[in-house]
């Protein structure tokens, strides 16, 4: 059940994303107390309220836990 609710805010997200020119990823790292590295990821983008006012949102993406802590190691998903 937890893997369709999921799944179904992934597609409301990604849609939403697909209409966007810009938007901005956030990434913050944490180590937990067992010293497992995990990154979450944001992502930041403006949309329109019910007035028409573009307003700045900001939306969780992903966690991911790499392997090690270079930049190859954390990978961002691709909507398209």
């Amino acid at each position: 059940m937890i893997h369709i609710i999921a799944n179904y805010f992934d597609k409301i997200l990604e849609d939403r994303l697909t209409e966007l020119s810009f938007y901005g990823i956030i990434v913050d790292e944490t180590t937990d107390k067992s010293t497992n590295t995990q990154v979450i990821i944001y992502i930041q983008y403006l949309c329109k309220d019910e007035n028409g006012i573009y307003k700045s949102r900001l939306d969780y993406l992903d966690i991911v836990s790499p392997k090690d802590q270079s930049a190859i190691s954390i990978k961002v998903f691709s909507f398209v």
